[in-house]
């Protein structure tokens, strides 16, 4: 049976070829995507979503709109420039109502087999905690994307989703929910090289082309005039763990959010000597076996 996943998004590139390697998978059932404003603003990251769905002929799955802004801060990092990659055609709107209830009303009605899959600013899983604390029993496990235990990307020591709205990522972190956090550390070390870009843009199905028009966006931004050994598709490699959660290296330890730091707010602390004390609470992903990585992208894209 297929593993049913919620993927919650604030759809730029990385976002959208997870999407529509989740949607595509033999493995996972996508059974809705909620959107959050994070890469960019809210209505630019449903327009994103459903875009990516509805081109590849997704239009049974909803997508549905959540937070417009994190919880205490305002909304810092994001910019609509994403967009411009984004024309594939759309052939309806969001589905009515708000992320959050529909977040509570999934999970509540399921069987607790559900993977919670967050790739943005955890805002929208925040408040659904708030409304509802139960959910936390209804979920299998959360495979985030975001997070890191040596550097950040936004910060010395944050990286950009938890750095968006630290308040959220604490709330999710001391849920005591099982967590796998897929952060810089992982997606660092699964650079799709430009071979591979090509073996993806070999393939027919409607979400491989879809991937090869954004891959080749990434390839000219981090390839070409960043001059990295190659494309960093971090969501992807959070979807690919739901699929083969082996592909990781991990460590379980006690993990917390830095809220009021001046140098440090949106840090992941990770208490991997256990220093602290407090049970572990997360698998924190170290390193990923590309080779397997590539597999599992290849299999959500082929057919």
């Amino acid at each position: 049976m297929p593993t049913p996943v919620i993927l919650d998004v604030d759809t730029g590139y990385d976002d959208a070829v997870a999407i529509l390697m989740a949607a595509g998978h033999p493995q996972l059932e996508l059974l809705g995507v909620t959107t959050v404003a994070g890469n960019a603003p809210l209505a630019v990251t449903t327009d994103n979503s459903l875009r990516t769905l509805d081109a590849a002929g997704y239009t049974n799955i909803p997508v549905i709109a959540g937070a417009h802004r994190p919880l205490l801060r305002e909304l810092g990092g994001s910019s609509d420039a994403q967009s411009q990659h984004f024309r594939f055609p759309k052939a309806r709107e969001a589905t009515p109502g708000y992320a959050v209830d529909w977040l509570v009303d999934t999970l509540m009605a399921s069987d607790g087999e559900i993977v919670l899959v967050p790739l943005a600013p955890l805002t929208n899983i925040a408040l659904a905690l708030y409304k509802e604390p139960r959910i936390v029993e209804k979920v299998r496990k959360v495979v985030l994307m975001g997070g890191a235990l040596h550097r950040g990307n936004m910060t010395p020591n944050a990286e950009f989703n938890i750095w968006i709205d630290p308040e959220a990522a604490r709330i999710v972190w001391q849920a005591g929910w099982p967590i796998v956090m897929v952060g810089l550390d992982v997606t660092g070390r699964a650079l799709i090289p430009p071979d591979d870009v090509a073996r993806v843009k070999g393939l027919t199905s409607k979400r491989a082309r879809m991937t090869g028009e954004l891959l080749d966006f990434c390839v000219q931004r981090e390839v070409v005039g960043w001059g990295k050994p190659g494309v960093q598709i971090f969501d992807a490699c959070a979807v690919a763990a739901v699929v083969d959660p082996g592909m990781l290296t991990t460590t379980h330890c006690f993990v917390d959010v830095e809220t009021t730091g001046t140098l440090t707010a949106g840090m992941t602390v990770c208490d991997v000597d256990g220093l602290t004390g407090h049970p572990p609470n997360c698998h924190v992903g170290l390193d990923i076996d590309y080779a397997r990585f590539f597999r599992v992208m290849l299999d959500g894209l082929g057919g």
